[in-house]
């Protein structure tokens, strides 16, 4: 069987690698959980490719094809006319800051630095790579992440982000093996683009906190006026179905202020806030409509792709759709029958994506992605060993599902640490602080004493298949968290701590299948209070990658009001 090995990293953020056996996913993993840089920029994933050769008992010279995610010798020949054609549509766009940015993608993206690079960290190794890399579309590899493991045999697929290549996103269709591209969006019209410049107008950082303004925007109300003042930065033309962005408001000469946003943007929606301070009504209203803004044009753009194409399926891929709420609208659209959101949606799931490109033609079909457990684990033995060094009193507990679900019934916050860590943004049980939701302050207590985040960050619940109806109603499966709805309203004041203050919660299905362990704490934890749903949130504190080690996980337990850490079979207290 022939091994793949799809990468992608260099510039931006995300960088990760993905391995293969045929069409089976053997490893996959991001590079931030192994440096603890959150979000890796800049790095090639080096890291997670050697996690990935280890977890395949393989060396690099097995591995038939290796791919990235990103259309170098394109990119080379491509984007310096597209951005001479920029500026000269738009002369106010010439700037340092834009040349500078477009060589900086550039080298970032040259072939021969990515090779070198990699032979250099192989060779410490003793190890070599002698064949060419794959270079694939940048846009081509999100929409494979999506439909090759969704188990549609054909399908819509609709990617968004910021930027790949000289584009920002398109529609695709996916007949079995094939995907084919039937419409693309160019800079400087990008949605992701759209989205990232308010995160930075509301003082949070751009690529890492777009969540901080959609959560936010469940505080506001909508405005015709500032409907009117986003009109000017981003609109939707219904004749030709495209999105229009102002790169004016975004790219012009003059930035005093932030580079995403120029200061003629700022006499639009007036002065951005500064990290940490207080948001009054007018930025709520401001993010509600900007979120509404883009859910809007994103539903339009879903209608106009499922006319082309004539298929209800629905893939999605790209930075754009890690907007749960988003994506729990366009779940929720009458012309889609079925939907499919890779759980690393973002650049992280490019990997993946080229991998499955180069990997097409194997005998067979993908394996649907039902879980995303393909990290770095550790045996009880490891988990021990980390233990006795960090000289901390432990016992070892035979049935700990049990024994957590008791502490978590009476207000006990929780570290999970088992099996596989998981790959994309979202903890799924396996690398996860868990709370009860039935307590009204709990996620207070959580921002304030173990996330260390703003105390309006709302949590999202893990609940058992078989009650999954019962709290959301007749809606889409959500096995990765990724999709918000509205909880019933029956159980908002019941279950407090895990519904937003707009009554909607991004909830994760837990599959006896899947995850048999947590499946099984959430089982016991219904024999004590009668619900079958938890808290579950990530294994880290803001700012920070999720915990991929037993002495991440001690660490990070010992810092914060975590009270118990069960890792492995073992449980620790403070």
């Amino acid at each position: 069987m022939n091994y793949y090995l799809g990468i992608f990293g260099g510039v931006g953020t995300n960088p990760s690698a993905a391995l293969l056996r045929g069409k089976r996913i053997i490893a996959f993993a991001e590079e931030e959980r192994f440096s603890r840089i959150k979000n890796a920029p800049l790095a090639l994933p080096i890291n997670s490719i050697f996690y990935c050769l280890k977890e395949g008992g393989i060396t690099i010279d097995k591995v038939k094809k290796i791919s990235f995610g990103w259309d170098c010798p394109h990119q080379f020949t491509k984007v310096p006319k597209l951005i001479k054609k920029l500026y000269n549509k738009n002369p106010d766009l010439k700037s340092n800051y834009n040349l500078n940015l477009e060589k900086r993608v550039r080298l970032g993206y040259d072939p021969d630095k990515i090779k070198n690079e990699l032979n250099w960290a192989l060779a410490k190794k003793n190890q070599k790579f002698n064949n060419k890399i794959y270079y694939y579309k940048h846009h081509l590899c999100h929409a494979a992440s999506a439909f090759y493991p969704s188990g549609f045999k054909k399908s819509s697929i609709l990617i968004l982000d910021g930027m790949g290549e000289e584009f920002t996103g398109g529609f695709y269709i996916g007949n079995g093996n094939n995907i084919k591209c039937i419409k693309k969006f160019h800079l400087p019209n990008t949605l992701g683009g759209f989205y990232s410049t308010f995160t930075e107008f509301f003082g949070f950082k751009s690529n890492s906190e777009e969540g901080k303004l959609m959560a936010l925007a469940s505080f506001g109300n909508y405005s015709e006026k500032i409907q009117n003042q986003l009109n000017k930065f981003l609109y939707y033309n219904k004749l030709n179905g495209e999105f229009v962005l102002n790169p004016n408001l975004r790219f012009g000469k003059k930035r005093t202020i932030n580079p995403r946003f120029t200061d003629k943007f700022i006499n639009i929606f007036g002065k951005p806030l500064n990290r940490g301070a207080k948001i009054n009504k007018f930025y709520k209203d401001l993010a509600y409509n900007v979120q509404w803004r883009l859910e809007r044009v994103v539903a339009l753009l879903v209608k106009d792709l499922i006319k082309k194409t004539k298929e209800p399926n629905l893939c999605l891929a790209g930075g754009v759709h890690m907007n749960c709420k988003l994506n729990g609208i366009l779940a929720n659209l009458p012309e889609v029958k079925n939907i499919y959101i890779q759980p690393a949606a973002a650049d992280n799931g490019v990997s993946l994506g080229s991998a499955m490109l180069a990997a097409k033609n194997e005998k067979g079909n993908f394996d649907i992605m039902n879980h995303s457990y393909y990290g770095i684990g550790y045996s009880d033995k490891e988990i021990k060993k980390s233990l006795i060094e960090a000289k901390i009193k432990f016992k070892k507990i035979i049935n700990i599902e049990k024994e957590v679900a008791k502490k978590l019934a009476i207000g006990k916050i929780v570290g999970w640490f088992q099996g596989r860590a998981e790959a994309g943004a979202r903890a799924l049980g396996n690398r996860s602080i868990l709370a009860n939701p039935l307590f009204k302050n709990m996620k207070y207590k959580l921002n304030a004493e173990v996330k260390h985040r703003e105390n309006w960050r709302p949590f999202c619940p893990a609940v058992n298949d078989y009650k999954y109806k019962e709290y959301y109603g007749n809606v889409p499966d959500s096995d990765f968290m990724i999709l918000a709805f509205p909880m019933e309203k029956k159980y908002r004041n019941i279950l407090p701590s895990a519904v937003h203050v707009d009554g909607t919660s991004r909830p994760q299905i837990v599959r006896k299948k899947t995850n048999k362990k947590f499946y099984k704490l959430i089982e016991e934890f219904e024999k004590i209070t009668g619900e079958a749903i938890v808290i579950n949130t990530s294994f880290n504190i803001q700012g920070e990658p999720i915990v991929n080690t037993p002495s991440e996980a001690i660490r990070c337990f010992s810092g914060t009001g975590i009270d118990y850490l069960a890792i492995g079979n073992y449980l620790i207290s403070k």
